[in-house]
């Protein structure tokens, strides 16, 4: 990340606090224009980064996050565009593809039908049935960010945009969500209806916007290829929104090196159990075979480890090395939090929970292991199962 004036920072974070006090939009575009012609995407982070580190709450934050956009809005620094993101393929020309589609689906029809149901066209409901069924799949959208970008950012000291960020994509699901229920209700109450679409379609555009201005840029400022490729290689086993599958695309290719140990020696390498030997080649093997999704979070509540045979929770490389908070939603983290601090007091070996998530219609069976070697606490083994099919079972099998 670039060298930050740190005048300019404090001036920044001047208008945020006035904001977050309540102060008024209005006079808070006075302030912003008074003090600065542009402002970087890396300055605006930052000043959000520290009212987080002076004790303001992600989940609070989140909801300031419009009102930061509006204030800001027109007067960021347009960076350097990045040629590798316009070749299709690229994640981020993938990620903007969506982000048009979506845009018309707002701008070209939701937001239009209503205007027509409104004034009495009777037709236009079921046109904004389908249209919001439709805005529900930018879960996929979302899902790959938060899966695949977020831990670039996190890898690279970028801590707070994601929290934030993450809390207003979950925000968007929800209001979707609402708008769908409010819409097929017997007795439609149209005031509500129009402002659950207006809102959604609100938010909706506002993301858009942060992700192109201030996110993408961002992560270009410290992603490697290799992060990039993760990303790229990540899409598949989440989806898209409303496009079909992209093109494919490979970051380029890094120098081969054949050092004392090659990966086919490392593979022969054998390891020695309790009961037996494996080589890395068999152990690997085994491991992807298993019919569980397995993550290994090591003693300092990092995630080490990605395995197993089930395709249950989407991950990401890019996630290996980072905290194990950050790969959950900021409302989330007090109950994860409570796993770990019982696993690290000795206060518990085991936590399970069974449960249907959302977006999936398959049900869960997750179970969390205090891994312990000699009474030394070693990690986390957090073992996903779907057990949708094995619920249903009446009569052996013999």
């Amino acid at each position: 990340m670039k060298e930050l004036d740190k005048e300019r920072q404090k001036a920044i974070l001047k208008i945020l606090n006035f904001i977050q006090d309540g102060g008024e939009l209005e006079e808070a575009k006075k302030m912003f224009q008074a003090a600065f012609d542009q402002v970087d995407v890396a300055e605006i982070t930052a000043a959000e980064r520290e009212l987080i580190a002076q004790g303001l709450d992600p989940i609070e934050i989140q909801y300031l996050c419009n009102i930061h956009a509006d204030v800001f809005k027109g007067n960021i620094k347009e960076n350097k565009k990045n040629p590798e993101f316009e070749k299709p393929g690229h994640p981020v020309h993938t990620f903007k593809l969506e982000n048009i589609v979506l845009k018309s689906l707002v701008n070209d029809a939701l937001l239009p039908d209503l205007a027509k149901w409104e004034k009495g066209d009777k037709g236009a409901l079921s046109k904004l049935g389908q249209e919001l069924k439709d805005l529900a799949k930018i879960h996929y959208h979302y899902a790959r960010k938060e899966t695949s970008m977020f831990p670039i950012m996190t890898k690279y000291g970028i801590t707070a945009p994601p929290k934030v960020m993450w809390g207003v994509d979950d925000k968007i699901r929800k209001l979707i969500g609402q708008a769908n229920l409010l819409i097929n209700q017997k007795d439609i109450d149209q005031v509500e209806v129009s402002k659950a679409i207006k809102e959604t379609a609100h938010e909706v555009l506002e993301m858009i916007f942060k992700e192109e201005e201030i996110m993408v840029p961002m992560i270009d400022e410290v992603a490697s290829e290799e992060d990039w490729g993760n990303v790229k290689n990540e899409e598949e086993q989440i989806g898209y929104t409303l496009i079909q599958k992209p093109m494919n695309w490979k970051p380029k290719e890094k120098t081969k090196n054949d050092g004392p140990l090659s990966v086919d020696k490392l593979s022969s390498l054998a390891l020695n159990f309790a009961e037996g030997s494996l080589n890395l080649e068999q152990l690997s093997a085994i491991l992807d075979l298993l019919p569980f999704a397995l993550t290994f979070i090591d003693e300092n509540d990092k995630v080490a480890y990605f395995g197993g045979g089930a395709n249950i929770f989407p991950h990401s490389k890019n996630a290996i090395g980072n905290s194990v908070y950050s790969c959950h939603l900021p409302e989330s983290i007090p109950r994860v939090k409570k796993i770990f601090d019982d696993f690290h007091q000795g206060k518990k070996d085991k936590y399970e929970f069974w449960f249907e998530p959302r977006h999936m219609g398959r049900y869960l069976y997750l179970q969390y292991f205090a891994v312990r070697k000699d009474n030394k606490y070693l990690g986390c083994l957090e073992v996903a199962q779907d057990v949708t099919d094995i619920r249903s079972w009446k009569n052996e099998k013999r």
